[in-house]
């Protein structure tokens, strides 16, 4: 038995045949409830960051990313702008190749380019054997395209360690890759090997990752796009909007417009 209910709109729906669609637009800082689903569920959102409770840890991941959530595990979520959201429940025989736990998979541009398709079209249930041969080769994809556990990896490694925390500590500290090896007596190809190895990524792309997290806080907090960029390290406002934008999807300052338009 799960642990909480199935929802009614569940109940109401067929199986996934492979996959089944449900479209809707949600507005800024909507809750949802505990609650599971009897499929595997990938989650699209349009834009900003999509943060998902899960028993164990919070799942946050910005737009660039779809959240895999498997059957039956329970999951509540807070929508802090308004977007346009895709859940696609995903049949049994396609969930056992994705992974059995909660993760991030990156929508690759061919991932995202399914996706489009099955959205432009507004498709629920699949229609003919041309739609299931797509959400096949969707699902293969993402197999393909890998996954992570958590948006900002952590590692015990004796060489990451220090980085880690002190960019955590300070997410505008600038130093250099080749500046934190002399620090923790190594060498720039080592510490960079050290961080695809450790975390999946590059040392610029966790640090990004960080500043990311940050920012969305101050705008929370109601400062001011020149000052959060002036505390993570830019140079010049226009180059922290640019990560921002790209990261999400949309400019910290339609984030932050949003933002109070839900508190409205």
């Amino acid at each position: 038995m799960p642990p909480y209910p199935y929802s009614p709109t569940d109940c109401s729906l067929p199986p996934p045949a492979p996959l089944y669609f449900r479209h809707e637009q949600f507005l800024a800082n909507t809750d949802f409830e505990w609650h599971v689903h009897p499929w595997g569920q990938i989650n699209r959102i349009s834009l900003g960051i999509l943060a998902l409770q899960l028993p164990d840890r919070t799942l946050a991941a910005p737009a660039e990313y779809l959240v895999w959530i498997p059957a039956d595990v329970a999951h509540a979520a807070h929508i802090r702008q308004a977007l346009d959201y895709v859940s696609v429940y995903v049949a049994p025989a396609l969930a056992a190749q994705l992974p059995p736990q909660p993760c991030l998979i990156p929508q690759t541009p061919l991932l995202r380019a399914l996706l489009d398709d099955f959205c432009q079209r507004g498709i629920t249930a699949m229609v003919d054997e041309w739609d299931t041969l797509q959400a096949q080769l969707l699902v293969q994809r993402m197999v393909q395209a890998g996954s992570q556990v958590d948006y900002l990896p952590d590692s015990h490694d004796r060489l990451l360690r220090p980085v880690l925390q002190a960019l955590r500590a300070q997410p505008g500290d600038n130093t250099t890759l080749a500046s934190w090896a002399v620090r923790v007596h190594s060498t720039e190809r080592t510490l960079a090997r050290r961080f695809q190895q450790q975390l999946g990524m590059s040392f610029a792309a966790w640090r990004n990752r960080v500043r990311l997290l940050q920012a969305l806080a101050g705008l929370k907090a109601g400062r001011t796009v020149a000052d959060i960029a002036a505390e993570l390290g830019y140079a010049t406002p226009s180059a922290f909007i640019a990560m921002f934008a790209r990261h999400t999807g949309i400019t910290p300052e339609r984030y932050r417009r949003q933002l109070l338009a839900g508190r409205a």
